[in-house]
């Protein structure tokens, strides 16, 4: 009896009933999060880190920049496939009390300074001392000089305050290095804290794909390598049967014509096993084209007791491409009840802030965008927020492209009412479009 094994919902294959005991251990050894569904013969596994949620906010000063908002993109960049939820956000105390990681993080330009430094605010009771711990040791890393300040007030959650100090007229490829180096720092030390704390391996905050990458290259090579080495040796001791048959002989053979015979069936044996080795696949002529997809939701919710502070439901929509076709711009569109309860977030940008706002990748501009203009006065009209990519994506078959971490609060319902969000995906001009599998309810 075989066992089917999924990760983070998708199928990634089959293994033996006989080796599940050891399998559970090694699970748990290394951190995964494990479900054993033993009518359906299936096992669910997860980040170490799923459940897990961290906050990253900018500055709270008037002068928030978009430095501050490209550096904490790119951390969640870093962090999107490790299984914890990230969310980004200016301010909002509320968010923070119930977050396992909060860090703030912010610029401030000086011209007295000469060279660029980190400074670490603490509170004098700090409560994180480990997360400082990790975040200090990976920016150490970073080249960049680390200072300390203690700070005294006490009315601040327990939020990580990290502030770059940079010269008033930094050059703008020296920012852009030193932004990349403290995302992958600061990202790097988050992860450590939960590494740390949660006596987890690293290898169970990897996505499947990067582990088999990584199995594939260090363990695989050798054997491959033989492989190819037999192959090698046996075409030529065949070539070498071949050449010794071709020699002069003292016997007097019975005909010319059946030494060719034996040739001709030697060389025939040979080109059999070439075709063995390296076996040449045949393409169908005719393959109908389709297009389809699996679209749906991941999400959290977070709450306070207190009546007064907002739920804040952190979502992420899935598009797999289950068709043999290209999938091109996906469109999302979420529809969300009640229209007047609930407010949109996240890091989606208004159509007018793209030149300035998005974060800058390698290939260009990077993130998602409202569709128009007037979204909001549109969402509040039909309850639907339509969010497209910055960049043009394309879902090759059996690839997943995902709308991630949008955010939706919204205040606690009279009893009986509840909030709903239903999703659309949009794609190739718009010709074909896919609902989600499933939708986001919350109910009181």
């Amino acid at each position: 009896m075989d066992v089917e094994v999924y990760y983070s919902g998708q199928r990634g294959g089959t293994m033996p009933y006989a080796a599940l005991p050891a399998f559970r251990l090694f699970c748990k050894k290394n951190g995964f999060q494990l479900k054993w569904d033993s009518t359906n013969n299936r096992i669910d596994l997860d980040s170490g880190l799923k459940g897990k949620v961290c906050a990253l906010f900018t500055g709270i000063s008037a002068g928030t920049t978009a430095y501050e908002w490209e550096v904490l993109g790119n951390v969640q960049k870093f962090l999107s496939d490790s299984g914890m939820e990230v969310v980004l956000s200016q301010n909002n105390s509320t968010l923070a009390k119930n977050t396992d990681v909060a860090i703030r993080f912010s610029l401030k330009e000086m011209r007295v300074l000469e060279k660029p430094r980190l400074i670490f605010f603490q509170l004098e009771d700090e409560k994180r001392q480990e997360l400082v711990k990790c975040l200090r040791a990976e920016m150490q890393q970073s080249g960049i000089p680390c200072h300390y300040k203690v700070i005294k007030n006490q009315k601040q959650p327990a939020i990580v305050h990290i502030q770059l100090q940079l010269p008033l007229y930094t050059e703008v490829n020296k920012r852009k290095i030193y932004a990349e180096k403290i995302a992958l720092h600061l990202a790097s030390g988050i992860l450590e804290y939960f590494q740390n704390g949660l006596h987890i391996q690293p290898m169970a905050f990897l996505q499947p794909n990067i582990l088999k990458l990584f199995y594939s290259t260090m363990l695989f090579t050798s054997d491959k390598e033989s492989q190819q080495g037999a192959d090698e040796k046996t075409l030529a001791e065949e070539q070498s049967k071949i050449q010794e048959s071709n020699q002069p002989s003292n016997e007097v053979s019975e005909s010319n014509s059946e030494q060719e015979e034996l040739l001709i069936l030697a060389e025939e044996e040979l080109l059999e096993q070439v075709v063995t080795v390296h076996p040449i696949e045949e393409v169908p002529e005719h393959v109908e084209l389709r297009a389809a997809a699996e679209v749906y939701f991941d999400y959290t919710l977070i709450h306070s007791e207190s009546v007064e502070k907002p739920y804040l439901l952190i979502g992420t929509l899935q598009v797999k491409n289950t068709g043999n076709v290209e999938l091109n711009n996906p469109i999302v569109c979420l529809r969300v009840s009640p229209v007047d309860s609930i407010k949109m977030g996240g890091q989606v940008l208004p159509p007018k802030l793209v030149e300035t706002m998005a974060v800058q990748g390698t290939s260009g501009m990077k993130g998602w965008r409202y569709l128009e203009d007037d979204w909001f006065a549109q969402a509040m009209e039909r309850g639907e927020y339509w969010i497209a990519p910055i960049q043009p994506v394309s879902i090759p078959p059996e690839s997943t492209e995902a709308f991630q971490n949008f955010q939706i609060s919204f205040m606690k319902q009279e009893a009986g009412k509840g909030i709903v969000v239903e999703g659309v995906v949009l794609c190739n001009d718009q010709t074909i479009h896919f609902s989600a599998n499933n939708r986001i309810a919350v109910s009181f």
